[in-house]
């Protein structure tokens, strides 16, 4: 038997009444309803063991505070050692490590697909990134560069260089700074833009030229002169940057340590860290190149398409991991809004707040489904799903990144003043949310990208509208309305002025085609008549048709044990 307290009960105003609690220790797989299902559906079901496990990884309290540590503690460049030789080295929190250890060694992100060739494999790594976005997504950045740099790889590399980058090493991580062949593990970043030019590649400066003017083309060694304005992942172990050669732009390998003689490349410096809004766990640099050694991989005067089949997939990690931060935006919220109570109800229990949860669980559920979808392309293997996978992505990155920063803010709304202090996890969130719209292609370049998928392969965009019928195969008024839209939005690719419009109304008309065949119908109806029918508007907006109650009812237990039963089964 407890003895009793020696204190006094406490004073009414020093008890903690009325507040939320930590939204941890739960499995974030197990717990998502419409990941499970899209899971199921895409051909994924195989890696569900694998899933569940990523799920519990990601999900603990030990992991969010590993993420706080590795925020609050942002990695630092130490140039010089203490004894003045040039070292360019980035020190980390030990928290960034151990996150980046479990995202490749247990999650298996940089490696799952490549290594599980089947039909799902893109759609169970996707879950995966989707999950792992929500607990931390800084070190993401290096895990997705180095999963999307493993096809450039296994297309381009020469004999001689796969021996020492061995994509397989990919499977370990090893954060020592040494030469390639003496670690178990590899990492991969990109050096791409440069000050002059930004997203404009073509305006890049930096300049290559043969170590021997007898060698040149794939594999042969260069010295690089130039800069670049940013270089993600400062302590990987090799970088693929754009550099000029008598044929053009060219894509380059400049690793850290020269392969075959184990010198430090000092050629390759970092002049600066960029202090940036958030992202905060991941290092990004500003480089100088003075005669950096680099290795030309691809053919010379195709770097920019070289470079791009790494960009294609860091896109799909782009969309992968708004859709995810939403899922953890809108569940904090509703977590929230579940233990509050304000003017004697529940804050969940209230009409008008019910009507914004809502209305952010059909953005959310909507975003999951189409960035799931978006890796299935991924797994095919044919030419018209690789078109179709290209157009998508683009429609797909531009619109699921731009709305994570609208749902950012409206998830702290619903915390009030509680969401606008360092202690809690929405100003972090905050901050993270607009980068993915930012990175690899900013929001114009995005439907400029569109445009140049339908004018070099004008095909995808009937594949498109074939994808997107399957969601209506009724002769119904909606239906009819819908494809008329869709097919009046792709004939508006041609007036530039209007290209944020009409590759909006293609991503939600297909993420409305995929509520209809795989989602729930009280959400594809909201999401139709709230969403689509309206365009883009306030949250809390949803018409008084939504069943706001179905819509919330498998997000009052993170069990979600009613969802599992009745959608996913």
């Amino acid at each position: 038997m407890a003895a009793k307290s020696v204190f006094k009960e406490a004073l009414p105003h020093a008890r903690v009444l009325n507040q939320s609690k930590e939204l941890v220790d739960y499995n974030l797989f197990l717990s998502d309803g419409p990941l499970r299902r899209a899971v199921a559906v895409l051909g994924g079901d195989w890696a569900k063991a694998h899933l569940t496990d990523v799920g519990a990884v990601t999900g603990t309290r030990e992991i969010q505070t590993l993420s706080v540590q590795a925020n609050r503690n942002p990695p630092v460049l130490k140039p010089y050692d203490r004894f003045g030789h040039r070292t360019d080295y980035i020190d980390f929190h030990p928290a960034y490590h151990e996150i980046m250890r479990l995202g490749i060694e247990r999650c298996k992100l940089p490696t799952f697909a490549w290594i599980n060739r089947r039909k799902g494999s893109h759609v169970a790594r996707g879950a995966s990134a989707y999950m792992m976005y929500q607990a931390e997504a800084g070190t993401q950045c290096p895990q997705t560069m180095t999963f999307a740099v493993i096809p450039v790889f296994m297309k381009h590399l020469t004999q001689t260089q796969a021996k020492f980058f061995d994509w397989n090493k990919a499977a370990h991580y090893d954060e020592r700074d040494l030469p390639i062949g003496r670690k178990r593990g590899l990492t991969v970043g990109m050096s791409m833009t440069e000050r002059q030019g930004g997203s404009d590649v073509r305006a890049n400066t930096t300049v290559a030229t043969p170590i021997d003017s007898a060698v040149r083309g794939a594999g042969a060694g260069y010295y690089l002169n130039g800069h670049k304005w940013f270089t993600s992942a400062g302590m990987s172990d090799v970088f693929l940057t754009l550099a000029q050669t008598e044929k053009g732009l060219s894509c380059f390998l400049v690793p850290r340590w020269v392969p075959h003689t184990e010198e430090r490349n000092r050629g390759f410096n970092f002049t600066r860290m960029k202090d940036k809004l958030g992202d905060r766990s991941n290092a990004g640099c500003e480089v100088e190149y003075r005669d950096a050694y680099g290795e030309m991989i691809g053919p010379e005067g195709r770097g920019v398409a070289t470079i791009l089949e790494m960009v294609h997939h860091t896109r799909l990690d782009c969309t992968m991991g708004s859709a995810g931060l939403i899922r953890r935006i809108v569940m904090e919220a509703v977590h929230h809004a579940r233990h509050r109570s304000a003017f004697g109800t529940r804050l969940s229990d209230a009409p008008l707040m019910q009507n914004v949860l809502a209305h952010m669980i059909v953005e959310s559920e909507a975003a999951t489904l189409l960035s799931m979808f978006l890796a299935s392309l991924f797994d095919g293997e044919d030419a018209a799903t690789a078109k179709l996978c290209r157009l998508t992505a683009a429609v797909a990155k531009y619109h699921i990144c731009k709305r994570a920063p609208s749902l950012a803010y409206e998830a702290m709304e619903c915390f009030g003043g509680n969401g606008f202090i360092e202690d809690s996890p929405m100003p972090y969130l905050y901050r993270q949310a607009p980068l993915n719209a930012i990175w690899e292609g900013s929001g114009n370049v995005i439907c400029l990208d569109v445009v140049r998928s339908a004018t070099v392969e004008p095909e995808c965009l009937t594949l498109f509208v074939d994808e997107v019928i399957k969601g209506f195969p009724g002769s119904d008024p909606a239906s009819a309305e819908a494809l008329a839209g869709l097919k009046s939005s792709i004939t508006g690719l041609s007036e530039k002025s209007q290209l944020r419009r009409h590759v909006t109304n293609m991503a939600q008309t297909l993420q409305l085609s995929l509520l209809n065949r795989f989602g729930r119908p009280e959400v594809a109806a909201a999401f139709r008549d709230g969403v689509w029918q309206k365009g883009l508007s306030h949250y809390g907006t949803l018409p008084a048709s939504a069943d706001l109650a179905r819509i919330l009812e498998p997000y009052h237990d993170l069990g979600n044990a009613a969802y599992e039963t009745r959608y996913v089964q």
